[in-house]
């Protein structure tokens, strides 16, 4: 049996490393009639808030009650020197793999000289991405990007609406993109605030058309959906400490709308060393009322596909992601994609959503999960892990839970559960707190495990350490200003 278990080892390893070799680069997947998404983003109309669809009433405006300490920067510290900028994602999660086998996320690896910036503010950074559009671009963002400030950051206006903020205070990143922050000469990572980042966007083939409508006549003439020409892909992001946006003009009371960082109808995008928090702002500043003011923190949604979100820090913050926004209203978009992966990421802090799963084939391992549920804190504390919802399927391996106010007991159905589900596996995970001690947890949580085509096991090599070398090794990796 060991001799067995041995060989096959030897044959996963083999055959990865053929994958790797053999791998199509994913910048060869852009196809020419792939639409720039860009145009409408990051330039500021300064509009007055006005009920749009029956939402976000005028009366619900509220600008931020708090502002950060900005650190802006005038100088490179590096010289302009490149080390990781160059580096292709590794290849141990989703974002390697595709239809066609296994796929290098290069995103901007491979720019030309020409094709290589470095950003202090907003506008330089809106410049570079409608400068090289779906080109291989490096864009090193050094300082505080906030696209509230113009003028070389030296002006500054609040988001006056829904409509401002929705387009002035986003930033779409096209195909082939490789966005990562540099540390300051204390080692600070980049930041950014104030600003929502949109990898892609569910469009219509035409400027007439319906983007549902669209897709769905695309598949019932058998073309393949990959093909479908308005993929955003191959997009690499790292090494940026992020403040999720407040939004000056929510939905309703109980609904925000923007989001830190939304993958819709993204393919084969790689995230990692980020860290991502409310920032100066939480919900709680909004008082009793109006009180919801940040939507999801990292969302995948909208057919995205083939994404890893790897060695980032979530705290201070509620609804913190969402692999897929919908149920059976969404198969259409969603059924058979939505494969994420999230390793050796350190949620400190996020209230829920870690994440809430509907159709992701989602695999986790390595993660570490600590919060309380008996802080008084509201913007720390937390409510709810993992969520397998409608027809998902996920693996959880080897996590570290590490909690003040939860029992052993309750970790099934607080930190771990589903429904609807078509998949779940989870095991290996220890739990520490201060009502039970510390527990190995194995099993299913008292869920089916999948049974027929729901079964399958990653493509991609990785590697597998106990819960315990988590607790350590998240925490010394995990997040912005990590990496050189």
């Amino acid at each position: 049996m060991k001799l067995a278990l041995t060989l096959l080892a030897a044959a996963a390893g083999w055959l990865a490393a053929a994958n790797a070799s053999a791998a199509i680069d994913a910048a060869t997947l852009t196809g020419a009639s792939t639409p720039l998404q860009t145009a409408q983003y990051g330039v500021r109309n300064y509009s007055a808030p006005v009920l749009t669809d029956g939402k976000h009433s005028p009366a619900n405006y509220m600008a931020a009650p708090a502002l950060p300490v900005w650190r802006f920067a005038q100088a490179d510290p590096t010289g302009g020197v490149l080390t990781f900028e160059r580096q292709p994602a590794p290849s141990n999660g989703w974002h390697a793999w595709s239809r066609q086998g296994a796929v290098l996320v290069t995103g901007g690896g491979n720019a030309r000289a020409d094709r290589v910036y470095t950003v202090y503010n907003g506008q330089q950074l809106v410049a570079a991405i409608n400068q090289a559009g779906n080109e291989p671009k490096i864009i090193r963002v050094i300082g505080h990007i906030d696209l509230r400030w113009s003028q070389n950051n030296t002006v500054f206006r609040e988001y006056t609406s829904y409509r401002d903020q929705k387009f002035g205070g986003s930033i779409s990143l096209p195909s082939n993109t490789t966005l990562v922050g540099i540390n300051d000469a204390q080692g600070r990572p980049a930041r950014m605030t104030g600003t929502s980042i949109l990898i892609g966007g569910e469009l219509a083939l035409t400027a007439t058309g319906d983007e549902q409508a669209d897709f769905k006549k695309w598949i019932a003439d058998g073309k393949d959906g990959d093909d479908y020409p308005t993929w955003t892909r191959n997009v690499i992001v790292r090494n940026i400490a992020f403040d999720t946006p407040w939004d000056v003009n929510p939905e309703d009371s109980a609904n925000a709308y923007a989001d830190g960082i939304t993958l819709s109808r993204a393919q084969n995008i790689y995230i990692s060393h980020l860290s991502v928090s409310d920032g100066d702002t939480p919900d709680s500043l909004a008082g009793s009322t109006n009180k919801t003011r940040h939507d999801g923190a990292l969302d995948v949604v909208r057919g995205s596909d083939y994404v890893t979100i790897a060695s980032n820090v979530f705290n201070k913050h509620a609804k913190t992601t969402l692999v897929g926004n919908g149920d059976a209203g969404r198969a259409w978009s969603d059924e058979g994609r939505m494969h994420v992966t999230f390793s050796g990421n350190w949620y400190d802090g996020a209230n829920t959503r870690l994440p809430l799963n509907r159709y992701g084939q989602v695999h986790m391992f390595n993660n570490l999960i600590a919060g309380s549920t008996s802080t008084k804190d509201s913007d720390v504390k937390f409510e709810g892990g993992t969520d397998a919802r409608y027809r998902s399927n996920m693996l959880l391996e080897n996590h570290y839970y590490s909690f003040t106010g939860l029992k052993v007991t309750e970790v099934c159905g607080k930190a771990i559960k589903g429904k609807d589900f078509i998949g779940f596996r989870s095991s290996g995970h220890i739990f520490t707190s201060d009502k039970s001690g510390t527990s190995a947890i194995d099993g299913q949580c008292g869920y089916a495990p999948p049974t027929g085509n729901n079964v399958w096991t990653p493509p991609y090599a990785y590697t597998l350490q106990t819960a315990a070398a988590t607790l350590t090794s998240v925490p010394a990796n995990a997040g912005a200003g990590k990496l050189p």
